[in-house]
């Protein structure tokens, strides 16, 4: 196997993604991947959310948002890369 790559991203879905549990879904599949980072609910309906970790672990991350949770209905979505700056611990949920 190849060496991990360490990655950021920011990564907006939208849709009918706030009320669903989407927050809970990424907090969920973040953690499986030992992802840092954060999602929150952004005032305009969509849900973001800032990653670091492996590259090939935030694209399979990208890839579940893109699906959701059962009631979501995800319209678009959008991934922003850029270099790491290692200032998570945890993924957390922010309000």
């Amino acid at each position: 196997m190849g060496k991990s790559e360490e990655s950021r991203a920011r990564i907006v879905i939208r849709g009918t993604v706030q009320g669903v549990g989407f927050r809970y879904y990424i907090l969920q599949k973040a953690q499986e991947m030992r992802l840092k980072g954060y999602t929150q609910n952004l005032p305009n309906g969509e849900v973001e959310a800032v990653v670091e970790g492996d590259k090939l672990f935030i694209e399979d991350l990208y890839r579940a948002m893109q699906r959701g949770p059962t009631k979501a209905k995800v319209k678009d979505h959008v991934i922003e890369w850029s270099d790491p700056k290692n200032q998570f611990r945890t993924f957390l949920i922010k309000k």
